[in-house]
């Protein structure tokens, strides 16, 4: 009977045993089998980040998988002297580290265009690198595919982490780089740089904020949002079509005194029942219709060639006037790359549907940034009005002409300057506690 009972003892200890191990197995491959999903989606969705060339329709495009990455055209101007490089006073007595994760296109306009910081490919240009200093502080750059949760520094103390907040899968992809957030064990700082939605509707990140019980300080947020308060949203520029990949220019090769080819241009989509429409009348009907280069397309075309890019570029280049109609928002990409090449955007001063407006921080809108730092753009808000505008512009000397170009130019240097002091002080304010450098 002893005998018996000590062999059912060690049956029924085996068999727990045998249970707890298989238990304990389930829940390691469980848990693993999770984070392998999360990691194959953060990828998969990771490949939305690029954008196809389009230089037709921008504000229609809808986000493609996956595009090639294209050489910059080249700008066919001579060359005149470099401008010196401006050169900041750097305190070293305080060393301090601010990661920047790029996962949005406009990662490259912060980083190349407004910090002017170098990018170098990696692997294949699965990550890109760049290392800048400004003022006391070391700013890491890093974006790419191949930038994901779990292939970043753990040990990151500062971050400021780009995303892209169009629409609802863009959402989604933000939201798992939020959510990872927990798992950085020596992160202090957070601050986000967002291209918000072009209806204003961003509510989804207004959880993950300090002031809504997360993480993230400060919010800066491309569009006239109404939730602009300087305090944790302040506002961003949309900047140049990056993803497309328009030129980083430099003003100085631009001949600000050379006559141009074209009066204006206009290259786009036309749409039914858009105030394109009457664009394009106007241009049409206009007797300066010669002096400018039109080229409408009333399809969308999610493709394009290599040559189109450079076609857009130089033509732009080549004209005193960009004109701008509105397209899901007021605010597009090419308001931005007619500046940074000397042609003066026309833009079309209406609001589009949404609720964009004015914030606690201020009543001016639409074009909230351009309009407070007095950018030298044309507005009009009825193209009706174009015809008499074109007529105008003829009559200028060409005297008149190359001081407003230089003027432009200048303006976009100073307003890029003033975006990165701006970025630079809010970051020594909320994160070190340091105050303004002047």
């Amino acid at each position: 009977m002893r005998i018996t009972f000590r062999k059912v003892a060690c049956a029924i200890l085996t068999s727990y045993l045998i249970v707890s191990c298989y238990t304990g197995y389930i829940l390691v491959r469980n848990r693993l089998l999770r984070e392998s999903y999360e990691v194959q989606k953060l990828q998969k969705i990771s490949a939305l980040d690029d954008e196809d060339w389009n230089p037709w329709g921008e504000e229609f495009e809808s986000e493609q998988s996956e595009v090639p990455h294209h050489e910059p055209p080249k700008i066919l101007w001579n060359l005149e002297p470099h401008k010196p490089e401006f050169k900041v006073k750097v305190n070293r007595s305080r060393e301090m580290i601010v990661e920047i994760w790029g996962k949005a296109a406009i990662g490259l306009y912060l980083w190349e265009h407004v910090l002017e910081g170098p990018l170098e490919k990696k692997l294949g240009g699965v990550w890109s690198y760049g290392t800048k200093t400004v003022s006391n502080i070391t700013f890491r750059f890093r974006t790419g595919p191949g930038v994901i949760p779990v292939k970043v520094p753990r040990e990151t103390e500062n971050l400021v982490l780009v995303l892209n907040g169009r629409e609802p899968s863009k959402v989604e992809y933000a939201q798992l780089w939020l959510n990872s957030l927990p798992n950085f064990p020596h992160l202090k700082n957070v601050a986000v740089v967002l291209l918000g939605n072009e209806k204003c509707v961003n509510d989804w990140i207004k959880p993950y904020t300090e002031k809504g019980g997360g993480q993230v300080k400060f919010v800066f947020l491309v569009y006239d949002s109404p939730d602009i308060d300087n305090r944790t949203f302040f506002q961003w520029p949309l900047g140049v079509a990056t993803y497309r990949d328009f030129p980083v220019v430099d003003s100085s090769q631009i001949q600000s005194n050379k006559q141009r080819k074209y009066l204006c241009n206009f290259l786009g989509t036309v749409y039914k029942n858009a105030s394109r429409e009457d664009l394009l009348r106007n241009l049409e009907s206009s007797p300066y219709k010669s002096r400018c280069y039109i080229k409408p397309r009333y399809e969308w075309v999610p493709l394009e060639r290599a040559e189109s890019r450079e076609e857009y570029v130089q033509t732009v280049a080549q004209s005193d006037l960009t004109l701008n109609p509105v397209g899901q928002n007021t605010e597009c990409y090419r308001i931005y790359e007619a500046l940074s090449l000397g042609s003066v955007p026309v833009i079309e001063d209406v609001m589009t549907p949404g609720i964009c407006g004015k914030s606690p921080a201020s009543n001016v809108y639409p074009l909230r940034l351009l309009k407070e730092f007095k950018a030298p753009v044309i507005y009009i808000k009825n193209w009706n009005d174009l015809p008499n505008m074109l007529e105008t512009e003829k009559s200028l000397n060409h005297s008149y002409i190359a001081r407003r170009r230089k003027n432009v130019l200048l303006w976009y240097e100073s307003f890029k300057s003033k975006l990165r002091d701006r970025f630079v002080n809010v970051i020594r304010e909320r994160f070190f506690n340091l105050g303004y450098m002047q």
